[in-house]
């Protein structure tokens, strides 16, 4: 009887371990189904199918996704590929491969998350991709893809997506995510952000998050300048300044017949106190610029609103070398405060794009123009010197 209750006990609990095992194998099988089943999305007359589906999560060493594009409209329309939240290491990577060939494959690290913008597809055509990611350590991986048909018109942010691929850590257009929006920059030994306006060549510095873009003219004024004069109250406000005056003089001559194209834009002055020394009082830039080598492109102090500036010096380290020019051999003025000790201080700029701190406010430096254009203009040009990005009103 004992025998015959122990064989029955060790029948059932076997039983019930069979049960346990087929029930984990076909939860994991619903998982992994679910994890790559194929799914369709349309938009707007594009039809992207995520043949593996478009999340995941692995701790593999490597890992594809499968999609595919077609075009169901009459006319060519474009598109963008990115990668949404991400949870990964820092030293993952990725590589998108055209099945048809239609682009060379991209690598970049996962820190990169615009893999394409406006990509065009033609009518009635599809285009298929790999992505493959490699994870070298197997860490935890997750990803969202996302493919979205974009509208593309002739302003001049649209012709930068169009002709520039964005990049983490070469020469080029890098993109930075603000609670605004995306803002852009170029940065380091750049050819292609020339600009034509108003009978001048400018450079592009930034597309800001509303889609305006700010230019720095690919010269520097005649006149020296003072930043301010008989400055008996210590003021810091842009639009009071010596240098203001000088700029909108010029604008009055050079830039009034264009002032339609122009932005009535916010420049950053930062005066944020950041300590108080024995009477002399640092701003935040001091840490950020000279200690922290840390420049960004938002503004965590007060804004002067006007048609006419100068470069921050943050904007002066995030662009590097493409400011610099041969002909330009006199340091000239950036509009970000230093320190107050008596006299208010500025950070200048030299030739080889080096900040010097400490310069006071009644010595004279080189000015260049900072300009904000309006986002609708259309845009010729590919933005070489020999062919620059030139506009006009839409």
């Amino acid at each position: 009887m004992r025998l015959k209750y122990k064989v029955t006990m060790t029948c059932i609990l076997a039983l019930i371990a069979l049960l346990l095992v087929v029930e984990v194998g076909y939860v994991s099988f619903l998982h992994e189904e679910e994890r790559t089943m194929a799914m369709i999305k349309v938009d707007q007359g594009l039809s992207i199918n995520y043949l593996t589906g478009n999340t995941f999560t692995t701790n593999e060493d490597t890992y594809q996704i499968d999609f595919s594009i077609t075009n169901a409209m009459e006319t060519e329309q474009y598109y963008s590929i990115k990668l949404n939240n991400i949870i990964a290491s820092d030293d993952v990577t990725y590589k998108l491969i055209s099945k048809e060939h239609l682009m060379d494959d991209y690598n970049d690290k996962i820190s990169q998350k615009t893999i394409k913008n406006q990509v065009k597809i033609n009518s009635n055509e599809t285009q298929s991709f790999s992505l493959v990611f490699y994870n070298p350590h197997k860490d935890s991986l997750q990803i969202e893809l996302k493919v979205a048909k974009e509208v593309v018109d002739n302003s001049l942010k649209s012709w930068l997506l169009k002709n520039n691929q964005i990049t983490t850590e070469n020469d080029g257009l890098y993109e930075e995510s603000t609670e605004d929006g995306s803002m852009y920059y170029f940065k380091g030994n750049v050819v292609n952000n020339y600009v034509s306006f108003a009978g001048k060549l400018w450079r592009i510095v930034r597309i800001n998050a509303d889609s305006t873009v700010a230019l720095v003219l690919d010269d520097i004024l005649e006149e020296e300048s003072a930043f301010f004069e008989n400055n008996e109250n210590e003021s810091t406000t842009f639009t009071d300044s010596k240098i203001a005056s000088v700029l909108n003089s010029w604008y009055d001559i050079n830039l009034k017949e264009f002032d339609n194209y122009i932005a009535s834009a916010k420049y950053c002055t930062d005066d944020n106190a950041q300590i108080e020394d024995n009477g002399v009082i640092y701003y935040l830039p001091e840490q950020r610029i000279f200690k922290d080598n840390a420049p960004i492109l938002t503004c965590p102090g007060t804004y002067a609103s006007t048609k006419i500036a100068l470069l921050t010096a943050d904007d002066v380290m995030l662009a590097g070398s493409y400011l610099n020019k041969d002909n330009i051999t006199r340091d000239w003025w950036t509009m970000t405060l230093n320190k107050k000790d008596n006299k208010v201080n500025y950070y200048i700029t030299s030739n080889n794009n080096g900040l010097n701190k400490d310069q006071d406010e009644n010595s004279k430096h080189g000015i260049r123009p900072v300009i904000t254009l309006i986002k609708k203009l259309n845009t010729t040009g590919n933005g070489a010197i020999d062919n620059p990005y030139t506009l006009s009103i839409m």
